[in-house]
């Protein structure tokens, strides 16, 4: 199998305009600053010096197998170029330009542009009652009187107080929930009802159901499914070709993916998660076909394309709202000339775009990993430097940035084995154990290790790395189980984030 450093020259795709870019030498001031990107990244200041890594060794680090980036100057494509592995410890190929990953909740503004063009075109009032346009489902009154009507634009900006948070993914071949099952929190959906939970319109609270709601708001109102929809209003136009939102992905679609990792380097069993919440974190792609999009945008906030909105709405979608949302995005509303962005994360990837629609600066970068979310951060700060954008805080690393690279990296250096444990070893676990009131770990055998379900959230293996401690691999965390002096198994100690709970047996 090729090495990782032997995968790290990638495939370098250039262009001269936001369409289709030809494959071509780069010249030279592009290949120094590809250089200078790759080995310019960002220092991490810890005790006693720095971490001065390039991006191979960065990604060696956290255990990142693969990391695809598409580098946007004066509104055009510059260059795009994959790096390392499909897949960690298979012979799979290397990333390259052209590997699709998912875009977890950069699926939204993809949505949001949808909806946009549609409400440009007098299809939807933006601060109509959504429930106006819902047939399949309706939004429910909330328990408090006087908490006033939910408007697309609330759902836009997550200030519609609906349920907050994000969706854990389906294995592959299992029985998807409708999108009214998903908004209900009905079997076989896994997630909490989409209810008001507080006051339209009095604060930020990202919810992933609110953008549920915007998918099924479009569908009932054009009569067409949300795929159909988006491809006809944003891919097409913008020749986004490498861009679907299907449910099960085209056997070609799925040869060309970069599998999902944990933190840990390990592959996710299957390669990846199935998200049916399509608008909220459906989305798979390239890091190009997201350039072209937020070029889009950029360009039609300054009146020089009109492509998908007109430059009305496009400087509309990036007002503030509310902190720091706008319409679909994350802007900055002070400082930045014109500075939008979004970020995601599905089980085993993350991803992030920057874009300075006032400049034409900007970059997307998306991995395979649990851990990725660092890398994107660094590299993007290392493409701000060579690029010289014009905000300094996107150059530099924040202390919390800086606290959560140093933690990773210590967790990335601990290397854990799975270690065989008897059955009837298992079977002593097996149980329900309290960690707080209304919160309970139920513990069940499966073959070879325990499978383990807290609370509402999904069920995960653990695994033993001796007879007693089992580790998950879908986050730095382990379970340790405790007997009294007659042998009886009484507790459990979870221990993650540099702290121990302990939750009493009480089955």
């Amino acid at each position: 199998m090729p090495s990782l450093a032997a995968l790290m020259t990638g495939i370098i795709v250039l262009a001269a305009s936001a369409g289709a870019a030809p494959t071509a030498e780069a010249d030279p001031a592009t290949h120094d600053r590809i250089r200078r990107v790759e080995t310019g990244m960002p220092s991490v200041a810890k005790q006693g010096g720095t971490v001065e890594l390039s991006l191979q060794e960065w990604m060696e680090a956290l255990r990142v197998p693969g990391v695809s980036v598409a580098v946007i100057d004066d509104y055009k494509i510059v260059w795009a170029k994959g790096y390392g592995l499909k897949r960690a410890g298979q012979d799979d190929g290397p990333v390259t330009a052209d590997t699709l990953f998912q875009a977890a909740s950069i699926s939204k503004p993809v949505a949001a542009l949808a909806l946009m063009h549609h409400v440009e075109r007098e299809t939807f009032e933006l601060d109509a009652d959504v429930n106006t346009y819902l047939r399949a489902w309706k939004l429910p009154d909330g328990d408090r009187p006087g908490e006033g009507q939910v408007s697309l634009r609330h759902l836009l900006a997550h200030t519609a107080g609906i349920t907050p948070g994000g969706f854990a993914g389906y294995e592959r071949g299992a029985t998807l929930p409708s999108i009214t099952e998903i908004l209900d929190g009905a079997p076989p959906a896994t997630n909490e009802p989409a209810r008001r939970v507080a006051e339209a319109g009095a604060s930020v609270s990202y919810s992933g159901l609110g953008y549920t709601i915007i998918q099924l708001t479009l569908q009932d109102r054009l009569g067409k499914p949300f795929e159909t929809i988006v491809e006809e209003t944003v891919f097409d136009p913008l020749g986004m070709r490498d861009s679907t939102f299907a449910r099960v992905l085209p056997e070609a679609l799925a040869k060309r993916t970069a599998h999902g990792h944990r933190a840990t380097g390990a592959a996710i069993e299957g390669g990846w998660y199935v998200y049916p919440e399509l608008a909220a974190a459906g989305l798979w792609t390239t890091p190009s076909d997201l350039a072209r999009l937020v070029i889009e945008v950029a360009r039609s906030k300054a009146g020089t394309s009109s492509r998908i909105l007109s430059t009305r709405t496009a400087r509309a979608m990036l007002t503030q709202q509310m902190d720091e949302m706008a319409l679909g995005f994350v802007i900055r509303p002070e400082g930045d000339p014109g500075y939008f962005a979004h970020s995601g994360g599905n089980q085993g990837y993350r991803c992030r775009f920057e874009m300075f629609a006032d400049t034409g600066q900007g970059v997307v970068v998306m991995t395979n990993s649990d851990a990725g979310g660092l890398l994107t951060a660094l590299l993007a700060r290392s493409v701000a430097a060579a690029y010289d954008w014009p905000a300094e805080a996107r150059r530099t690393i924040s202390p919390s940035l800086t606290d959560a690279i140093l933690r990773q990296l210590e967790q990335s250096a601990v290397t854990r084995t799975k270690v065989a444990v008897a059955p009837a070893t298992l079977a002593r676990y097996a149980g329900r154990y309290e960690l707080a009131p209304d919160l309970v770990f139920d513990v069940s055998v499966a073959e070879g290790h325990l499978d383990v379900q807290l609370g509402d959230q999904p069920r995960f293996p653990v695994y033993p790395e001796s007879e007693v401690k089992f580790f998950y691999e879908v986050v730095d965390a382990q379970l340790t189980f405790v007997e009294d002096r007659d042998g009886r198994i009484v507790s459990l100690i979870l221990h993650q984030g540099g702290a121990d709970r302990e939750a009493r047996r009480i089955d």
